[in-house]
């Protein structure tokens, strides 16, 4: 009895466990054929947002026109502001190209639980169910249609810094003050807008404050108001009854009058006077050319310039660029001259002090001057000198000329002697001797001497002499014609 009861036991545990194992192996295979028709249906799944609107259980298709629908009137009051200061500009997002990508949001949100392994997808799916998932929008901007907007709101935010200026009335310096300017940085402002517009949420209102730098001016009251003394000044002479060549001082004086370099700065004639011609107001007069004195435009601007060299050189500031004429001026003593040729020859130097330096040009009937102002009054005196090391005697061609009579010549040209030059700067402090520096070792060039004399005969020896042969030309006929009849006798 007891067992039969025991395999009647046996019997049921088997049929309990049999039919416990079906019904998972059936709950599982169920499990597992709706996981796979629930990984791979043609739907977003459940649990899904963008911006929070829910999307699950949508077609890719339905979800787009969903999102599109749902953000419409949220996009078309979206805005942005700019500040500066007190003052915004309010945008809309086509202003400056701003889209989202809605297609895009909606394929990535399509993709999710799509992914990994089968067991990776189930787990996702399954967080699903527990904690919704929200996706955020993000935007895409055109930079061309910012740039173009900043473009317009620079016009109302830059204001240009006004530099001090100063002048000399009077023998006196006169100085006015300077202001600072402002200016929007586009590139850095167009960089903070791009990034906040594609970090920000979507339904927030975004407001940026705009990068606006400060315009300092090159020159300021400080500056200026340092220039006092007078450091070097130099005079030259010009004729007046040359009206080309003391026209073209005056011009190129004015050009260079009133300029300021500060510390470092390099002053360069050509940048400063500018081109010599005709259209810049310049008028012909003798220039020296390949050691020739031939007219040109803008005959007479090279004493500028040396008048200008020599003043450089009292004030002890730094010559980078000089170059001496090819024959000795008249208005500077040999070796202080400076030539200058737009484009091909300049003076330059630079301003070797700590202080911004003023250079004044006046014209005082026929003589020009020029004075360096700045900070440092040296109590130096200074001497230039220049000592002629060598002179290079002219060679003398003779040339023969048949317009010229026998015995005579011609100088037709004096030449010049050459000369090889060295220039010396004297320093000398509270009266006393401190340092010679040399300046320059120039070379000036000979030109030969030309005479030339006659080859042509004098009046009455050409008409003697025309006499005499004419004399024998005529003897010369009568023989021939004398010769001529005898030969007629004969033959007849």
């Amino acid at each position: 009895m007891t067992n039969n009861n025991n395999k009647s036991k046996g019997k049921k545990r088997l049929l309990s466990i049999t039919i416990i194992v079906i019904g998972f192996l059936l709950f599982s295979s169920i499990s597992a054929v709706i996981s796979v028709m629930l990984i791979y249906k043609d739907s977003i799944h459940s649990g899904i947002h963008i911006e929070k609107i829910d999307i699950g259980g949508l077609t890719i298709v339905e979800a787009n026109e969903k999102i599109e629908k749902s953000l419409k009137n949220v996009l078309d009051n979206e805005k942005i502001i700019l500040r500066y200061k007190d003052n915004s500009w309010e945008l809309k997002p086509q202003d400056i190209g701003m889209k989202y990508d809605f297609l895009k949001a909606v394929n990535d949100a399509y993709l999710i639980g799509r992914r990994g392994t089968f067991f990776d997808r189930i787990y996702t799916m399954a967080g699903l169910l527990k904690e919704p998932y929200n996706m955020s929008l993000k935007a895409s901007i055109d930079m061309e249609k910012i740039n173009n907007l900043l473009n317009t709101i620079e016009k109302d935010i830059n204001r240009p810094s006004i530099d001090a200026t100063i002048k000399r009335e009077k023998e006196e310096f006169v100085v006015s003050k300077e202001s600072f300017g402002v200016r929007l940085n586009k590139e850095k402002t167009a960089e903070k807008i791009s990034k906040e517009l594609l970090n920000s949420n979507f339904y927030n209102v975004v407001e940026i404050d705009m990068d606006v730098e400060t315009v300092a001016p090159k020159y300021t009251w400080d500056m200026l108001n340092r220039i006092q003394h007078l450091l070097g000044s130099y005079t030259t002479k010009f004729n007046l009854g040359n009206r080309g060549r003391s026209y073209n001082v005056k011009l190129a004086a004015e050009a260079i009058n009133g300029k300021i370099f500060l510390p470092g700065e390099i002053f360069s004639f050509n940048d400063v006077v500018g081109p010599r011609n005709v259209k810049s107001g310049y008028k012909n007069a003798p220039v020296i050319f390949k050691g020739e004195l031939v007219d040109g435009i803008g005959g007479g601007v090279c004493q500028v310039s040396s008048t200008l060299y020599n003043t450089v050189l009292f004030s002890q500031l730094g010559i980078l660029e000089r170059t001496n004429h090819s024959i000795p001026s008249t208005y500077v003593p040999i070796g202080l001259d400076a030539t200058v040729s737009y484009g091909v020859l300049d003076f330059k130097f630079k301003n070797t002090t700590d202080a911004p330096i003023y250079i004044e040009s006046i014209i005082n009937k026929n003589k020009i001057t020029i004075n360096i102002f700045g900070e440092n009054n040296l109590n130096r005196e200074i001497k230039l000198t220049s000592n002629i090391d060598k002179v290079i005697k002219k060679d003398t061609e003779v040339v023969f000329d048949e317009n010229i009579l026998i015995g005579d010549e011609i100088i037709a040209d004096k030449g010049r002697n050459g000369y090889r030059v060295s220039s010396y700067i004297h320093i000398y402090e509270d009266g006393k001797f401190v340092e010679k520096k040399l300046i320059s070792k120039d070379y000036y060039r000979p030109r030969k001497e030309i005479i030339k004399k006659g080859t042509k005969q004098p009046i009455e020896e050409n008409n003697k002499m025309e006499e005499n042969n004419n004399i024998e030309e005529n003897n010369n006929i009568e023989k021939n014609q004398g010769e001529l009849g005898e030969l007629d006798i004969n033959n007849l």
